[in-house]
């Protein structure tokens, strides 16, 4: 990682550790710790929020070191369930997803405490972190996938992965489990 996204990184940590707002940081930064480096130019999390305190938030960033990324920050927040910013030194982007769902609520809960350039900073889990690349499956989340099983695969619980997976392709009526099987090397 370089120095503005660490910096932004650890802004909006400290930002939402003063709005009593628990995170986990997904997207290619939570890729890059949990599977193989690559580049990413914004920082990702899952809040747990809904849209009203997510609005709420949006009062009080002029007292941080973030700014709107749309002047109609509200409309998006209500129609994406993104409160979509940007760092006011770095520049850098940051989406914070309102973490909805149980499956969200799950893994902000699950998250891991990770020590990044002095900042501790709540992870995603290896584990949750597939099941949600599976889930998006775009060119790029296929090859986070890949990483995630090379750097992680002896120390994923599969189980886990497949159960996760089971549940959320049944609420979605889509086969999530079958593509997580098919990555499993005993």
């Amino acid at each position: 990682m370089n120095d503005p996204i660490q910096t932004t990184l650890a802004d909006a940590a400290g930002f939402l550790a003063s709005e009593g707002i628990a995170y986990a940081l997904i997207g290619g930064m939570a890729a890059s710790l949990r599977g193989e480096t690559r580049a990413t130019a914004d920082v990702d999390l899952v809040i747990d929020s809904d849209v009203s305190h997510a609005l709420a938030l949006t009062t009080r960033l002029e007292q941080s070191s973030f700014r709107p990324l749309f002047d109609n920050v509200a409309e998006v927040v209500e129609r994406s369930l993104i409160l979509p910013l940007r760092h006011r030194t770095t520049n850098i982007k940051v989406d914070m997803s309102l973490g909805l769902s149980g499956f969200e609520q799950k893994l902000i809960g699950r998250a891991e405490s990770l020590d990044i350039s002095g900042t501790m900073i709540s992870v995603v889990t290896a584990e949750d972190l597939l099941v949600m690349k599976i889930l998006a499956g775009r060119p790029q989340d296929t090859q986070d996938v890949r990483g995630i099983v090379a750097a992680q695969s002896d120390r994923l619980d599969w189980e886990y992965c497949i159960n996760v997976a089971r549940e959320l392709g049944e609420a979605l009526n889509q086969d999530l489990a079958g593509p997580i099987r098919s990555l499993r090397v005993d």
